[in-house]
């Protein structure tokens, strides 16, 4: 039995919870936040007495094999490597960091302690995106040539208000929400991103002077070309969708994603009705636990989470500068 110490107790932190619940293999044995009450409430919700609001405490609790680190992604470098280097196996939520010197510092303290690293990209789990990855495997639609991820919706609040999506706690709009899409292009393409161009729109947060909608194109080494275009302030707030499109050498893939809004249209009028996303999670963390019960390699590695950080850097160089921006750690800040 695996036993796991869950810091940080936000919104995310709700969806790996319900996912720990069912697990037979793995539970959760202690909580950490910053806020008392949310702590406390966490682990509530997970059956246990044991909480904090200092996860160095934590990590020095008996029965805590591996950490889940679902804070806000500027702590990640210092609790991520504080949790490796106490020995801990480490499932970290997405961007692995929002530098890249936070990325190197997480995963050379994983290396040097030899515990597991996985970066929890969720996007990696849902159907959609194992299915393509599952296709292209196989060789069915050849070698991929080019991948479009359109995705929109009003997922964040209209003003983008609070600290959960600012520039200085998150990485901005471009870093948290784009690396699902860097990932997943990087994952189904299966080459080296070279060079990364993008542009962007501030409008609905021009107050927090951070990008709303942007689009990203990137360049493979095997000569593929990558599209990602994206929002989150999209109106009406509750209308959610994407677009997938994966074109090989033999053939393509179509596909739609895991936040779908589904619109039907009939007598009665026009409706919509959102999908289900809490089962990525419960893969998610599922792999997680194999990972470091099997020691096996996990599915997303902290070498992959920190190139899907460095393209979305990348791009906000490129929008800051209208320049391409070659790929390598010099080339971004």
């Amino acid at each position: 039995m695996l036993g796991v110490g869950l810091i940080g107790a936000g919104g995310v932190a709700k969806n790996h919870i319900s996912a720990w619940l069912k697990l037979e293999n793995a539970t959760v044995v202690a909580v950490a936040d910053a806020d008392p009450k949310r702590a406390k409430e966490a682990a509530a919700a997970l059956g246990i007495t044991r909480w904090t609001t200092d996860y160095l405490q934590l990590l020095g609790w008996d029965g805590v094999d591996a950490v889940d680190i679902c804070t806000t992604e500027a702590t990640h470098g210092r609790i991520a490597s504080d949790a490796a280097g106490a020995g801990k196996h480490v499932l970290v939520e997405k961007p692995i960091a929002t530098t890249l010197e936070d990325s190197d510092r997480i995963i050379l303290a994983a290396h040097n302690a030899g515990v597991r690293l996985m970066v929890a990209h969720t996007y990696h789990f849902y159907d959609h995106s194992v299915s393509a990855k599952e296709v292209i495997d196989s060789g069915d639609i050849g070698d991929p040539v080019y991948v479009r991820f359109s995705a929109g919706g009003g997922f964040w609040r209209q003003d983008w208000g609070g600290n959960r999506i600012s520039p200085s706690d998150t990485g901005g709009n471009v870093v948290t929400n784009g690396v699902h899409a860097t990932d997943l292009c990087n994952w189904w393409i299966g080459a080296r991103p070279i060079s990364v161009y993008a542009q962007a729109q501030n409008i609905t947060s021009s107050h927090l002077e951070m990008d709303d909608y942007f689009m990203i194109t990137i360049k493979y080494d095997s000569g593929a070309i990558a599209v990602v275009d994206l929002s989150r302030a999209n109106v009406p707030r509750s209308a959610q969708w994407a677009s997938i499109t994966i074109l090989g050498t033999d053939g393509e893939i179509t596909t739609g994603g895991q936040r779908d809004t589904q619109f039907v249209h009939n007598d009665e009028g026009l409706r919509t009705f959102g999908l289900d996303i809490q089962h990525g999670f419960d893969r998610e963390i599922a792999a997680f636990v194999s990972c470091v019960l099997d020691r096996t390699t996990p599915p997303v590695t902290g070498e992959q989470g920190r190139i899907a950080l460095e393209m979305c850097l990348a791009a906000e160089e490129s929008i800051r500068t209208g320049e391409v921006v070659a790929m390598g750690a010099d080339n971004v800040s």
